[in-house]
């Protein structure tokens, strides 16, 4: 009865942030038509690229007249972050040809409720049903904001984008505590704060992953 239970929570989870998710895709959209970025560039971008910053940033760059190869240079740089999660979920992803999709709807979510889970089964069914999900409601989000761009508030005044820090963080909780974690999560943490003043949005977070490194130095 207490596993049935913890399966709803969970599928709820899921099912709530990939909703959120949709959610800010409309804000993506929205934000290309007031650009006046033609919607088959946004409309591809949450197809292919299925990563919100990156996504943003492009539209942003391209919209102020910067070049669209630096500007996707930019956005690989902000999802550099994608390589420690492929060597995180690696060893639940199954080792066959679903590998490339599961390689595709790798994102911040699918990755934590992935690892919040207890075995390579849960993990795993975590891992797909909510990049699944995000890899579907994100375009269709995206495809909705640009339609209804004219007359949609901002999407922001709804706090909708602190739901994703609030639940990652509710995700990672379970993790810290492993004292090693705990040290290179506050490392990782304070060093991503202290850049974020002097470094672009989506940058930061890379900084973060320096406390991987440097807390084997201060052993």
């Amino acid at each position: 009865m207490m596993q049935d239970k913890e399966q709803f929570n969970l599928i709820k989870a899921i099912v709530l942030i990939s909703v959120a998710t949709g959610i800010v895709g409309i804000s993506l959209g929205s934000v290309a038509a007031s650009f006046d970025v033609p919607m088959w560039i946004p409309l591809l971008l949450s197809l292919t690229v299925l990563a919100g910053a990156a996504e943003f940033t492009f539209i942003g760059m391209i919209a102020t007249g910067t070049n669209p190869i630096f500007a996707a240079l930019t956005g690989i740089l902000i999802n550099l972050r994608h390589l420690p999660f492929g060597l995180s979920v690696a060893t639940f992803i199954e080792k066959n040809a679903y590998r490339f999709i599961a390689c595709h709807i790798m994102n911040d979510e699918s990755v934590m409720f992935g690892l919040s889970q207890q075995d390579d089964q849960a993990k795993q069914k975590a891992y797909w049903m909510c990049g699944l999900g995000i890899a579907i409601l994100w375009p269709i989000g995206v495809f909705i904001g640009y339609l209804l761009s004219k007359n949609i508030p901002d999407i922001y005044v709804f706090g909708i984008d602190a739901a994703f820090p609030a639940i990652l963080f509710a995700l990672i909780l379970p993790m810290l505590k492993n004292k090693t974690t705990r040290h290179r999560v506050f490392l990782g943490s304070t060093l991503s704060l202290a850049s974020t003043p002097l470094l672009p949005t989506g940058l930061p977070v890379l900084v973060s992953m320096l406390g991987l490194l440097l807390k084997g130095k201060l052993k």
